[in-house]
């Protein structure tokens, strides 16, 4: 089913659905754009190309209390911190929306799932948008992804670039529901008012196919004593990156009370391996760097068959050094050779 909303009418439907529980939006935060818990002050900017940080802390936020506790005397109470309220996630990409797919697989597909991200996940309806132009930095169509579909969705949106009206595509029964919250907002569609226009993203020249079996006989390869040279250990690369999944669980309190919650946590760090005895079997920036590229290109596609990357861009933007998971491709035989 298609409907359409008129680009005046936005602004009540973003209230409406927060009305409802959490609405996250790519907004405007100073010079770049975040997908943020939405408020009536904020800049929604569905014309952009892409946000700074994927949207993956909707469903992975970046900290995340789920447990506290109480102690008296030989007494400890525990009790679980749940939300319950709804989530719309609107406006993600389809490349962001395919890395949500691959988190799904780590954090669902297994025995057991993990309960934070599940319940999250299933409170969460989300609207994609199909994008209108590429930014610079995009390259999806390498790795098969469609810039102008994202089959995953529960709603498919497609914007006027002109008008900003959006088409509505429903695609689950989360899709239903969410057009029957905004009910008198939409309109029906005899004729669709405007066409999309299908983009094509950058390639960067790269030939992934094979890539993942080649790499099984490279983790000695010479290419690693050049590649992480220029490594700063900043961890930037994972902090943006949409299938970058790993974290750390702390506690936080005293002796009478306190919590328990989880974090993001990077590869790129000194003591990401570190053992409580002291050993580290990745001592030095060179092992650290091998293991983020070889996880995104080898581990992951052993594993759940495709590369953990889905060209988004946001690496090669943010790495103060360009050492950007299309340099290390390149460098790993990852290039189209001309025929001559």
């Amino acid at each position: 089913m298609k409907k359409m909303i008129a680009a005046e009418k936005l602004p009540t439907l973003w209230e409406r659905l927060s009305a409802k529980g959490e609405l996250y939006l790519p907004v405007k935060d100073g010079p770049v754009v975040l997908f943020k818990q939405w408020a009536a002050d904020q800049q929604v900017a569905l014309d952009a190309a892409t946000s700074a940080v994927s949207p993956k802390d909707i469903f992975f936020p970046r900290e995340e209390t789920y447990l506290e506790y109480k102690c008296s005397g030989q007494t400890m109470e525990l009790a679980a911190v749940e939300a319950e309220q709804a989530i719309t996630a609107f406006g993600l990409h389809p490349c962001d929306l395919k890395a949500i797919e691959m988190l799904d697989r780590v954090y669902l597909d297994q025995d057991p799932v993990d309960e934070l991200y599940r319940k999250r996940r299933e409170r969460t309806t989300v609207v994609a948008l199909a994008c209108n132009e590429p930014d610079p930095f995009c390259f999806c169509g390498v790795f098969g992804i469609d810039p102008g579909y994202a089959p995953g969705a529960d709603v498919m949106a497609f914007r006027d670039p002109q008008a900003g009206d959006l088409i509505l595509e429903s695609l689950s029964p989360k899709g239903e529901q969410l057009f029957s919250a905004m009910g008198d907002l939409l309109s029906a569609l005899k004729e669709e008012p405007f066409s999309y226009v299908p983009i094509k993203t950058a390639d960067f020249n790269l030939d992934v196919d094979g890539l993942s079996e080649r790499l099984k006989d490279r983790f000695e390869d010479p290419a690693w004593d050049q590649l992480y040279r220029s490594c700063l250990g900043c961890g930037v690369c994972t902090y943006v990156c949409p299938t970058c999944y790993c974290f750390d669980v702390e506690d936080y309190g005293h002796e009478t009370a306190g919590l328990r919650f989880r974090c993001w946590d990077s590869c790129m760090y000194g003591q990401f391996t570190q053992m409580a005895g002291g050993h580290n079997p990745r001592p030095s920036r060179k092992e650290r760097v091998r293991q983020r590229f070889l996880h995104k290109l080898q581990y992951y596609p052993e594993k759940y068959g495709e590369i953990a990357c889905v060209g988004c861009g946001r690496c090669l933007r943010s790495c103060p050094v360009n050492l950007d998971i299309v340099q290390a491709i390149k460098a790993l035989g990852g290039e189209k050779v001309e025929q001559r």
